[in-house]
This record gives structure tokens, C-alpha cells and sequence, in this order.
């Protein structure tokens, strides 16, 4: 009898979570898809923005990085909807893996890094 009902509530748990959890694992509404990606693009943002202000360091690879942070951070903010906007043309899956992948492709064609570093290395040395 024990065994019947433990099968029994494992079933119908298996239901219900296999219900509640369908939408995460299925496509999502096309109507909060730009709200999705939006969250993913503004932590993003907010990562590069912790990375830039590592600007300050002694160390040279971290500069680097942080004045790296500091032009995609910048790029992304300044073209946040554009950002959404492409992620939502290319249907890139809900990964974080994959979305920071696409953003960071989207950054690189879009910027042209030696031009910008030597502005933003001329600007901190004015300083």
C-alpha cells in the first residue's frame, strides 16, 4: 500500500512541475522575449561597468580589461534596444553563455577598438 501512494505522489508531482516548468523549457512569448533579453543585456551592462572601475589598478592586464569593460559598457548603454533588437533577429537561445557570446560579437563589429583606446588612453593621460 506504501508503495502505491509514494508512486502516486511522485506522479502527480511529476505532473505539476512538468506543467509549471513546460514555459522555461519551451519558447518563450514573443511579448516578454524583449523583457527577457532586456534583463540579460542590462547585466551585462552592470558587469562591464564593475570591471571598469578596476581602471585604477597596478596591474597592466587589468587595465586593459577594465578600459575594454568600459568601451562595451558603453556601447551597450548607448544602443541598449539595438542590443535587444538583435539578439531577438538572430533568436539566440535563453543562455547566458550564448547571449554574452552575441553581445560580445555585436560590441566587436560595431566598435573599432584601436580608435577608441587611443582616444580613452589620451583622455586618462590628460588627467
Amino acid at each position: 500500500m506504501k508503495h502505491k501512494v509514494m508512486i502516486a505522489i511522485a506522479g502527480t508531482l511529476f505532473l505539476v512541475l512538468g506543467g509549471a516548468l513546460g514555459g522555461f523549457c519551451g519558447e518563450a512569448d514573443d511579448a516578454r522575449l524583449p523583457q527577457i533579453y532586456g534583463a540579460f543585456v542590462d547585466d551585462y551592462i552592470q558587469k562591464c561597468e564593475a570591471k571598469a572601475e578596476m581602471l585604477d589598478s597596478r596591474s597592466l592586464n587589468i587595465r586593459e580589461d577594465a578600459m575594454q569593460a568600459t568601451v562595451k559598457g558603453a556601447y551597450a548603454q548607448s544602443n541598449r534596444s539595438g542590443m535587444i533588437k538583435h539578439l531577438i533577429e538572430n533568436k539566440v537561445p535563453l543562455n547566458a553563455g550564448r547571449i554574452n557570446y552575441q553581445l560580445n560579437q555585436k560590441v566587436a563589429e560595431s566598435v573599432h577598438p584601436q580608435q577608441v583606446y587611443a582616444m580613452f588612453i589620451k583622455d586618462r593621460v590628460d588627467q
